[in-house]
């Protein structure tokens, strides 16, 4: 491999809650020279069913084995890291992992009327959903479960920077600090009256920046800092970003369009998210995205079993009697907010508009995938989208889908375009790592 091929590859790496995934992408050639994907498997037990938690050192393991297979096969120039922005965990000051990694789908700060997320709204005016890291981190602080030892926090994949360039501390890209909570756009970095207010040590926070900066090297490769894995998907998968729009889903589901300014939204709905230090990448997001069609899918699935049939996957079954529906127009008004929103985790889903005629199951089929679309629409209603044009549309809930796409299609009134890549969010993090300003 001559010097030139290997100045244009890079490695992405993406660190889900489920998977863990890699992307090689020639940048020169705009080609996908390889995708790999393993189970993450590193779920610790929990007493309560609202907490969700993962082993740190597990996702170590596995990262290191699938990044080093695959420098096998490729001499690369770069390393890009992204994951699920939210999650929290402590390393010691010799970066050392000291508690697990709270998922994003952590929910202990949510729990009860006087939850942790309510004091922090009274205490400091934000609005910090559970499964943010600072309010999972003041939770464990109320009720004193952070380590007694002096230590730092970060996302899941700042500690993987950190273990790759032998770091002592974290260093976080604006795009994880803004999905912690408590973060002030004007200052791109965290609110530290807010802190104050709740007594949390600033010293235990990571260094925040803007810029694409290289941490330090794994076998003499150049590791960037790692970004949120709604940028890095963004950055993966729209070809046009200022004339389209990314829709995702997978288990939730996300709405997301590059914008100049901030949209104004109290609601909760919609976050105005850094995107690179100048501009912002609007994100609605639904908590039920494809798992509302998983929901559905179990009812089908149950009632198969009791008629004496096996006990088998009905999506296929599924997608034809929602053809059908949508075919005919019966389809059922269904509001898909089964597992609330991150304005509202309490809020459930309903279905309306029933009578004697829709009651089928065709018309159930369509209306939970109308529902789908339907929420993500109204949260595209509050961004600035005069110039929008086309949507961009990733993960496996859609790709796998087509009647979902023909719906969206539908529900937005523009069409849909698949994602050339399948692993969005991975190959995104390649093209950050070995471009910087990539979308100029």
């Amino acid at each position: 491999m001559d010097a030139n091929t290997k100045n244009n590859i890079s490695i992405g790496l993406d660190i889900g809650t489920t998977t863990i995934s890699a992307a090689v992408l020639d940048i020169h050639t705009e080609t996908v020279l390889a995708t790999c994907t393993v189970p993450n498997q590193s779920a610790l037990p929990s007493e309560h069913p609202w907490e969700h938690m993962q082993s740190p050192d597990w996702i170590w393991k596995k990262v290191k084995s699938l990044l080093d297979t695959l420098l096998q096969k490729y001499t690369v120039s770069s390393i890009g890291v992204t994951g699920q922005m939210h999650g929290i965990l402590c390393t010691a000051h010799d970066g050392t992992v000291l508690s697990p990694l709270y998922t994003w789908q952590d929910g202990r700060a949510g729990q009860g009327k006087d939850s942790t997320c309510a004091q922090i709204l009274q205490k400091t005016g934000y609005v910090v959903p559970e499964g943010y890291g600072l309010a999972t981190l003041y939770h464990l602080t109320l009720h004193g479960q952070i380590p007694v030892e002096p230590y730092y926090c970060c996302t899941i994949m700042d500690y993987i920077t950190m273990r790759l360039c032998d770091l002592a501390r974290p260093v976080m890209h604006i795009t994880n600090a803004a999905a912690w909570g408590l973060y002030q756009h004007k200052n791109m970095n965290f609110d530290i009256d807010a802190l104050e207010k709740l007594e949390i040590n600033t010293d235990i926070l990571p260094e925040v920046i803007a810029e694409n900066r290289v941490l330090g090297t794994y076998r003499d490769i150049p590791v960037t800092v790692a970004i949120g894995d709604n940028q890095a998907a963004f950055i993966g998968s729209v070809k046009e970003p200022e004339h389209m729009i990314l829709v995702n889903i997978g288990t939730g589901s996300q709405i997301s369009m590059l914008s100049e300014i901030p949209v104004q939204d109290t609601s909760g709905l919609v976050e105005s998210r850094p995107f690179d230090g100048r501009r912002y990448l609007l994100s609605g997001s639904a908590l039920c995205g494809g798992r509302a069609y998983a929901i559905l899918e179990n009812f089908f699935r149950r009632y198969a079993v009791t008629c004496g049939l096996p006990d088998t996957p009905q999506y296929e079954f599924m997608n034809s009697l929602a053809a059908e529906g949508v075919k005919n127009g019966s389809a059922l008004s269904v509001t898909t907010t089964f597992c609330g929103t991150r304005a509202d985790p309490c809020v459930r889903g309903e279905v309306t508009g029933i009578g004697e005629n829709n009651l089928t199951p065709e018309s159930l089929a369509a209306g939970v995938l109308y529902g789908i679309a339907r929420e993500l629409h109204g949260m595209f209603q509050m961004m600035p989208v005069g110039h929008i044009l086309n949507i961009t549309a990733s993960g496996n809930g859609i790709r796998k889908n087509s009647v979902l796409q023909e719906v969206v299609a539908d529900v937005f009134g523009m069409p849909v375009q698949i994602s050339a890549c399948i692993e969005e969010a991975a190959c995104g993090a390649a093209i950050w790592s070995l471009k910087n300003n990539a979308l100029k």
